[in-house]
């Protein structure tokens, strides 16, 4: 995540018993912490650092930067954003993202959009006008790609506007890859199948359905677009292909 690694491993002692241990790591300072500090070339040393335990780990994608742009004090996730102030908040992800690419680490920026309260996050809807919608929340994305443009972003649980953020696809195909140049891949966050529907996700251009599974649960339902029309077979096609690029230039 955005402040350091969280794996585990099965540890062989008590591996009859089902128990994990986890592997050690730093614990960095919270992204509200670090944005204090006004210190950009502090936060391109701590992707950087992070980058350097995520690859010692075979560890290849980190889920952070959070970039989400904190407007409410009920959102559970402040923490691990950065600041209520779009530039700010936009400037020291984008250095953190770009420390951590620069390490051949996969980063992948957090959440879109409007992430605002913990209570009920899978069902929020978080309504506001354009001007709102394109001058803080858009603006703190806007920034951060000019530092670095992220290699994946990661979708809010959330509603913009009655449209959940995994399926708008004018959020992603005509903010994002149209408007901002990101020519990454996009995935939802996890779980968020429980309430969004996963074909219009992947529809709008999601290439991975968090955390995805074993058995073909999803998979059924996203062949069943394809056939039934619901999901164009070239957005998937380009799906795959950002996913695919992104795989080939990090691993």
């Amino acid at each position: 995540g955005p402040h350091g690694l969280r794996k585990q491993n099965v540890c062989s002692r008590t591996d009859m018993l089902g128990i994990n241990e986890s592997v050690p790591a730093t614990c960095f300072p919270a992204e509200v912490t670090t944005a204090a500090s006004w210190d950009i070339n502090l936060l391109e040393r701590v992707g950087s650092a992070i980058g350097q335990e995520a690859k010692v780990q075979n560890i290849g994608l980190v889920l952070g930067p959070g970039v989400n742009t904190k407007r409410n004090p009920l959102c559970g996730r402040n923490f691990e954003y950065f600041s209520e102030d779009p530039l700010l908040a936009g400037r020291m992800g984008g250095q953190q993202s770009r420390g951590l690419e620069e390490h051949g680490v996969v980063s992948c920026m957090k959440h879109l959009l409007a992430n605002n309260c913990e209570s009920s996050r899978l069902r929020n809807n978080s309504i506001m006008d354009e001007r709102t919608l394109r001058e803080l929340y858009l603006k703190t994305f806007e920034e951060a790609f000019q530092v670095q443009i992220p290699s994946t972003v990661m979708t809010a649980y959330n509603a913009v506007n009655g449209v959940y953020c995994a399926e708008s696809e004018d959020m992603l195909q005509g903010i994002f890859v149209e408007e901002l140049g990101f020519d990454g891949f996009i995935m939802t966050d996890w779980t968020s199948s429980d309430t969004c529907d996963i074909v219009n996700a992947m529809a709008a251009g999601n290439g991975w359905i968090t955390p995805g599974g074993m058995n073909d649960t999803q998979t059924m339902q996203l062949v069943e677009g394809i056939q039934n029309g619901r999901i164009d077979r070239k957005r998937l096609e380009k799906s795959v292909y950002r996913m695919m690029k992104v795989i080939l230039k990090f691993y």
